[in-house]
């Protein structure tokens, strides 16, 4: 493998963790709201805030990973 498929590599990685982190912060504030609301602060403002992060994280992913498969000729 290359270098630039190392750092390929390492960037899709760093994306996907903060994918799983956003999502799971989203996830966790749509969970019981007793127990949530004193864990997070401002838990509605994090859950919708966490899940539009989530919904473009995962867009801009999946462009990426389209135009990898299918380059523009």
């Amino acid at each position: 493998m290359s270098s630039a498929s190392y750092g390929l590599g390492l960037l899709f990685l760093g994306a996907g963790f903060a994918l799983g982190w956003y999502a799971n912060r989203a996830y966790a504030a749509h969970g019981d709201v007793k127990s949530t609301k004193a864990k997070i602060p401002g838990y509605r403002k994090t859950r919708h805030r966490n899940g539009l992060i989530t919904a473009l994280l995962a867009f801009v992913i999946g462009v990426v990973v389209l135009g990898l498969l299918h380059p523009h000729k």
